[in-house]
């Protein structure tokens, strides 16, 4: 279970989506529909990357994991102690080896990062979503919905 990187970004998915890009597919387009499939899992594997699909919460913790192997997988959210509201395993293809966060108002990535490095081109995703429960009030604060996406190598 050997940590290769780990990073946590205060995020704000505008769109109710991020996506993770291979850091040399400029050819990268997210879908402009959504199925029932994208829906209810909350993501879509395109032939290279990961889109993300948000809750109704702006605000996101998203929280990236390289790891060697296959980790142990917490059953709840290790900071809030919360049980995990959503998980999908899926395998994803970064051919480069390297991908970085973007989103629909950034639609292209910074070409000085953030980017990780990762140890195969076609590796496996967790991801586990910690959405707030209950009614939203724009006027109130509520605490971001956490994402955690974890890497290791298929």
């Amino acid at each position: 279970m050997t940590i290769r990187g780990w990073a946590s970004f205060a995020w704000q998915a505008d769109y109710g989506q991020f996506y993770l890009i291979d850091c040399e597919d400029a050819a990268f387009r997210p879908p402009t529909e959504l199925t029932p499939d994208m829906e209810r899992r909350s993501l879509f594997v395109p032939p290279t990357g990961i889109v993300i699909y948000t809750n109704d919460c702006l605000q996101q913790q998203v929280r990236i994991r390289i790891h060697g192997s296959e980790p142990d997988h917490a059953p709840v959210e290790p900071m809030s102690g919360k049980p995990w509201t959503r998980i999908e395993t899926v395998e994803a293809r970064f051919p480069s080896q390297k991908f970085t966060l973007s989103s629909p108002s950034m639609p292209d990535p910074l070409p000085c990062g953030p980017f990780f490095l990762l140890d195969a081109a076609t590796v496996t995703a967790r991801i586990s979503w910690m959405e707030f429960q209950g009614s939203r009030d724009d006027s109130v604060p509520v605490e971001p919905d956490v994402i955690e996406v974890t890497f290791w190598p298929r």
